[in-house]
């Protein structure tokens, strides 16, 4: 492993780098209204925070502990969408750095330099950094727990396995489904301390459990529901697997190409940055395999985070010292692919931006007309629910019913008597049958509707409209044909 011996200029440069990424993806966190599953969190957040967390049983079917989502209702609190969001984009900003001292640590200071700077300009970080969803603190995690374990090697002392065991609990208690990121991690202490990795191994492994334990203990029965209901829950929403397969390909296009070459450059560290580079098919492999398209952009993430140092390996060693031959056609080319790769990343963010149906529009009109104690059909609920909750419109997540409670039978009533219904042409869509029973209801007129452009990340790039609609109800004891409270967005 090669130590940190290059010019004191690589020392301030990765600094400002994050500095800059951090406040450029600071000013674009309102590009776009609530994504669904950061609906989920927030409004999750928001009642942990009031004590009901557990007895609403978000355990039962979060992918992780109630850790983020009250971070989340922390930052919704203080400043809305953008403070949830500046949490998490803090947290990845955080692990940035941690992976550009990894990065330095095992390739030296100009190959982590230009491994941060990759790695910033990747579409796929770019639109996870700015998502208050679970994968930021996640990710965070995993990236310290790579740096301390490359600072163990470095200094042989075990606070820092110590340091990289906590931060890999915290990253999958986090976000469960990334404690998969265990391999390359063990693969990285085991090739960079081989007489010592048989108990730095144990050390990890009872240390990890007892954390791990210790705080799943008194939450045992609803994440044991959890689990069982993941191994037969994996929804397709209409994707396809050339879709998922193209959506791995063209995020990870820069990693596969230059990853590769750094690999080859490492002569010295071939084991090593074998491990490197299989982690960069771990979650591709998986998402293919099971044919599963939930959350892919963020999981890609995972693998980029140890991926990318063999790409700052291929990048300094284009861009050459200061003496080679061919310097400045080198660095022309060094500079021509760094604008290339940022071209790329930040038009896949855009795109990333407009992934989902921008609500806020139908959720403005409902908090100036829902009244609380009324009952919501919803399909799309969860942003809506985050925006009704947080500003007192609705007194409970679970007075929104959405397209799993109705089609589940937690609907009490006849559909007629619900106050609103809200129709989202996005990814969770009323049954043919819901939407026949409610014009036959005869009590629902439009009041509300509004349309959102929506972009598809598919072999066509298609664009299509998402229209949001809202329904009023005619009260009973209104005349007929009054508007009701009801609405489509």
């Amino acid at each position: 492993m090669n130590r940190p011996n290059e010019s004191d200029r690589y020392q301030w440069l990765p600094l400002t780098l994050v500095g800059i990424w951090f406040l450029a993806s600071l000013v674009t966190l309102n590009a776009n209204g609530l994504f669904f599953d950061e609906g989920i969190y927030i409004a999750a957040g928001l009642r942990t925070l009031e004590g009901h967390g557990y007895s609403d049983r978000y355990l039962t079917w979060f992918g992780g502990t109630l850790l983020w989502p009250a971070l989340a209702g922390i930052g919704y609190r203080v400043a809305g969408t953008v403070g949830a969001r500046a949490l998490a984009l803090l947290s990845v900003s955080a692990g940035l750095l941690a992976f550009w001292r990894a990065a330095r640590n095992l390739f030296g200071e100009r190959a982590g330099f230009w491994a941060t700077l990759a790695l910033a300009l990747n579409g796929a970080l770019i639109s996870t950094a700015r998502l208050a969803v679970y994968d930021g603190l996640a990710w965070a995690g995993m990236a310290v727990s790579f740096w301390a374990l490359t600072e163990l090697a470095r200094h042989d002392h075990r606070k820092y396995l110590l340091l990289a065991v906590v931060a890999y609990v915290l990253g999958t208690l986090a976000k469960y489904p990334t404690g998969v990121m265990l391999l390359p991690l063990l693969g990285i202490l085991i090739i960079t301390r081989p007489k010592k990795a048989p108990l730095d191994l144990l050390l990890f492994g009872y240390l990890g459990a007892l954390i791990a334990v210790m705080v799943l203990l008194p939450w045992r029965e609803q994440v044991a529901i959890y689990f069982q209901w993941r191994m037969t829950n994996t929804p397709s929403f209409g994707v396809t697997l050339p879709m998922i397969a193209f959506t791995a390909l063209s995020l990870s296009l820069p990693a596969l190409v230059l990853a590769p070459i750094g690999w080859w450059l490492s002569r010295g560290n071939r084991l090593l940055g074998s491990v490197l580079l299989l982690s960069l098919l771990i979650w591709p492999a998986y998402h293919i395999l099971q044919r599963d398209p939930v959350s892919i952009t963020k999981h890609l993430t995972f693998g980029y985070l140890f991926a990318y140092p063999l790409v700052g390996v291929a990048l300094a060693a284009l861009w050459g010292d200061s003496t080679g031959k061919f310097r400045a056609l080198r660095r022309v080319g060094a500079l021509l692919l760094v604008l290339a790769l940022a071209a790329l990343g930040i038009s896949q963010a855009l795109r990333a931006d407009r992934g989902w149906p921008d609500l806020r529009a139908p959720a403005r009109y409902l908090l100036e007309h829902v009244r609380p104690g009324e009952k919501l059909l919803i399909n799309e609920s969860w942003p809506f629910i985050a925006y009704l909750y947080a500003q007192g419109r609705i007194l409970s997540p679970w007075d929104v019913y959405d397209t799993y409670r109705v089609t589940h039978g937690e609907l009490e009533g006849d559909l007629c008597a619900a106050d609103w219904f809200v129709d989202v042409r996005g990814s969770f869509a009323w049954p043919p049958e819901i939407l026949q029973r409610i014009e036959a209801c005869g009590t629902f007129q439009p009041v509300f509707s509004s349309t959102s452009r929506v972009v598809n990340s598919c072999p066509s790039w298609r664009r299509r409209n998402s229209c949001c609609s809202l329904w009023p109800g005619t009260s009973p004891t209104s005349p007929s044909g009054a508007p009701g409270r009801c609405g489509w967005a």
